[in-house]
């Protein structure tokens, strides 16, 4: 277990994802729940996955409601059949089992802090981007880093990884639990896992029919990272009635940076009230350079802090 921040959340990302280049090929069937607000099963299938390299893999997900079948090839990604209309937190509850951890280059950029915290026999090591208020939090194993609990603050989700299986050098969750506010709204049961034998390629070959669609890739960055992606800022109007109060301080904004750069689904995190307004009025106008995840630029969620300071 490395001491420092940085390099023990790196040996984090390398140990806890099935999808790195030097990963060798897989098949993983899992069995899931998608649960309403009391705790009630709203649908239940089985996410299946034949993955051969970052660049060819196939995933099936069959559900009561729907089915929807994805391929992704060196050409993007493919859907190829589906009825019905997938929940979003099924494909956010198959990114934290399968790819659950930032990309190298993301940490690279960022700075973090650790804190140890005990839950009864367990005991974790939970570090955070440095200076981010409301940043997600990636809590690990003492003594290897297995990745035990991720949380996002700024959305009240937390992510419980328990049942760890070793495959292939990696780990990943045997059982997997998405929570919303305290609440389970996804579960995932890990039937198979196994090596994959690739030698028929056409079982990764999108049929004929299949469209080229947008696969979304649920990526979450610091507000440093964020911050060094940023083109074009339009500084926030300071309120005259904040002014005349001697209110300042810090507005976080929680907000989703688009393929275009372009800044969507704005809201505030924490801050004061008097200052929330009129920084939200000026983020919206922000542009940023698109976040390129294996060559592709994708969307991504981030933090955004944006500071009201009186002259002295």
């Amino acid at each position: 277990m490395p001491s420092d921040p940085k390099e023990l959340i790196l040996a984090a990302a390398r140990l806890n994802s099935l999808t790195g280049s030097d990963m060798l090929p897989w098949h993983i069937k899992a069995s899931f729940q998608i649960l309403d607000e009391n705790g009630s099963a709203t649908d239940e299938g089985t996410y299946e996955e034949f993955w051969a390299s970052p660049k060819s893999s196939k995933r099936i997900f069959t559900g009561n409601a729907f089915t929807q079948t994805e391929y992704t090839t060196d050409k993007g990604d493919f859907r190829a059949s589906s009825h019905g209309d997938m929940p979003a937190l099924l494909y956010s509850a198959h990114n934290d089992l399968v790819s659950p951890m930032p990309s190298e280059p993301t940490i690279e950029h960022s700075n973090f802090s650790s804190k140890t915290i005990e839950n009864g026999s367990l005991k974790l090591t939970c570090l955070t981007p440095a200076g981010t208020l409301g940043a997600s939090t990636f809590c690990l194993a003492s003594g290897e880093p297995f990745l035990r609990l991720y949380a996002l603050p700024a959305s009240s989700t937390q992510v419980l990884y328990n049942r760890i299986l070793r495959f292939g050098g990696r780990a990943v969750a045997g059982d997997l639990k998405l929570t919303r506010s305290g609440k389970v709204v996804v579960s995932l049961h890990v039937d198979t896992l196994e090596s994959l034998d690739t030698k028929n390629e056409a079982a990764f070959t999108p049929p004929p029919e299949a469209a080229l669609v947008p696969i979304p890739h649920l990526v979450n960055i610091s507000a440093a990272v964020a911050q060094g992606m940023a083109e074009y800022k339009v500084a926030p109007t300071y309120p005259p009635e904040a002014k005349a109060s001697h209110i300042s301080g810090t507005v976080v904004l929680q907000g989703t940076i688009g393929k275009d750069g372009h800044i969507k689904d704005l809201k505030v995190v924490g801050g004061p009230p008097a200052l929330q307004t009129a920084a939200v009025d000026a983020v919206r106008f922000w542009r940023y350079k698109p976040y390129l995840l294996n060559g592709q630029p994708v969307e991504v969620m981030t933090t955004i802090n944006v500071i009201f300071q009186l002259a002295q």
